[in-house]
């Protein structure tokens, strides 16, 4: 059989790979496919490098499906971890970050991670590391602000004088 050539086929496959990961419907008959083929009798070894997937992962759908039926595939809920900070602690912290820290009695006049999370410590009640702090900072939609240091008491003549010749 003649093989067809296609000069770009590592982008062509990863194209549709990321189109079947985007959609939950496409996922499941995707799942399903592969499923099918193994219950015909296709190894799954085949079947998996065929599909850029795992056998292991095959093999799981193919025992899901005859343990639980064909909706086990669906993809369900993701409860994942729960947010230490709810959503209501979030909004006040926005109200918090409207202020300065000099505000709560903290010695800068910016707020960064450092500041923001002994500041929930203190307010809160809650320690949360200042790389969480920063990601927080980050999805309330502020930017971490660093100061511009400029230098003082230099001599402008000096300074034109460097300037003309460099």
């Amino acid at each position: 059989m003649n093989q067809r050539k296609i000069a770009n086929k590592d982008s062509i496959i990863l194209e549709i790979q990321n189109a079947l990961n985007s959609n939950e419907e496409a996922k499941f008959y995707h799942r399903l496919d592969l499923v099918m083929l193994a219950v015909n009798g296709m190894p799954i070894k085949e079947i998996a490098a065929l599909y850029n997937e795992s056998p292991t992962t095959v093999h799981y759908w193919t025992k899901k499906v005859v343990e639980q039926g064909v909706d086990a595939l669906k993809s369900g809920e993701h409860s994942g971890r729960k947010p230490r900070l709810t959503k209501d602690m979030l909004d006040r912290l926005d109200d918090d970050l409207q202020k300065t820290p000099a505000e709560f009695g903290y010695d800068l006049n910016l707020w960064d991670g450092v500041v923001l999370s002994k500041h929930i410590s203190d307010h809160y009640s809650i320690d949360i590391q200042v790389r969480q702090c920063q990601r927080i900072l980050r999805q309330l939609g502020y930017t971490l602000q660093r100061p511009q240091m400029k230098p003082s008491g230099g001599n402008p003549e000096l300074q034109d004088e460097f300037k003309k010749n460099s």
